[in-house]
């Protein structure tokens, strides 16, 4: 393929800009921002799960401790029956009244019983409330640290997309003044070639795989005119004019 010295260092230009529109768009894709945001996101959304599995243990241990108020303000009203009952004078049977004694007496150690067990609701429901509270308080600080990080995600990306839409009219001026079939045949090996489609030769090194050529290789290449490609990894090798 005929090429022009001066066609071929335009090439070399072209190639520098797409390969920095290609590392432009590779930090935009692979923003550090945006690595750290879905990390505080999951975090996040951790915390939250753990929250609202205490919110719900605390609402059980609430549910639990009304049904522990109502026995116990159900058995003192017993007790309070039962004994207005012995006091009363009503009854008169020794029988009858030992066995009021004994159900007060059972009734106060159910009574006992239930408190007991409402004291330890009591202090589940303080533990599982001090829980809630860390809970909420790390939940504020991810999510401040969220809004602060997608702050700066977006800040970096205006900054990366503004870079990216400077580089496209660099690339449209060269990528202009280049002939369309060689344009075409870069184009191609570009996208074979992991982006780099042509390459200066600096030395005896190609630029594009950084293997060395032989010395009577480099010799024939810098007498060839036209488009020459790199024995090694086939990009367009262009000679600059520095040995």
């Amino acid at each position: 393929m005929d090429a022009t010295p001066e066609e071929l260092l335009q090439l070399l230009e072209l190639q520098k800009i797409d390969s920095a529109i290609d590392r432009l768009n590779a930090r935009l894709r692979d923003l550090p921002e945006q690595a750290e945001l879905e990390a505080l996101e999951e975090q996040l959304r951790a915390l939250e799960r753990e929250a609202g599995e205490t919110q719900a243990a605390l609402n059980d241990v609430a549910i639990r401790q009304r049904r522990l108020d109502n026995e116990i303000d159900t058995i003192g009203q017993k007790i309070a029956m039962e004994e207005g009952r012995l006091n009363s004078g009503d009854v008169s049977s020794a029988r009858e009244l030992s066995s009021l004694a004994a159900e007060v007496e059972s009734l106060k150690r159910r009574r006992l019983k239930f408190e007991d067990d409402d004291l330890e609701v009591m202090e589940e429901a303080e533990v599982l409330e001090k829980q809630m509270s860390t809970l909420s308080e790390q939940i504020d600080q991810v999510r401040a640290a969220v809004d602060s990080t997608t702050t700066r995600r977006d800040e970096a990306s205006r900054q990366v997309s503004e870079e990216l839409e400077a580089a496209r009219p660099r690339r449209e001026h060269w990528a202009s003044r280049t002939a369309a079939e060689l344009l075409g045949f870069y184009d191609d090996l570009r996208a074979a070639k992991g982006g780099v489609g042509a390459a200066a030769l600096s030395g005896s090194t190609c630029l594009g795989c950084h293997m060395q050529l032989p010395a009577q290789e480099v010799e024939h290449l810098r007498k060839t005119s036209g488009v020459v490609r790199c024995d090694e990894c086939g990009r367009i090798l262009i000679v600059t004019g520095k040995a």
